[in-house]
């Protein structure tokens, strides 16, 4: 079970990820299951794996205070930090095939039809 809660200023009290750092941790899920799985498949040991993750979003959009800027958002950066019996460039070769392999990078940059229904 995955609890959900907002930070303070959003009338929560940050008990749990809200959704869109959830999104975050999806993310960050799926590049670290991707990564160390083909790493395995080539022979290489990975012996620690961390990513920073972090969006940057204007709450503007979220409180609908603003009609131009947009409620999720605007930018998202990954960085990895990799121990492993690789060099550099394997690692970076590793690091760009699980990018376009990524079933929630793809859902992240890329649009996909969404229906919302009331029942």
């Amino acid at each position: 079970m995955l609890e959900g809660d907002e930070p303070a200023v959003l009338l929560g009290e940050d008990y749990g990820a809200n959704a869109v750092e959830a999104v975050l941790h999806a993310l960050a899920s799926c590049l670290g299951v991707g990564f160390v799985y083909n790493a395995a498949a080539k022979g290489i040991k990975i012996e620690s794996l961390e990513f920073d993750i972090e969006g940057s979003l204007d709450l503007q959009g979220f409180l609908g205070l603003s009609k131009t800027i947009r409620p999720g958002y605007e930018d998202i950066t990954v960085r990895y930090k990799v121990q492993a019996d690789a060099t550099r460039g394997q690692l970076e070769e590793l690091c760009e095939y699980v990018q376009k392999t990524s079933p929630v990078l793809d859902v992240i940059k890329n649009p996909v039809k969404v229906r919302v229904e009331l029942e």
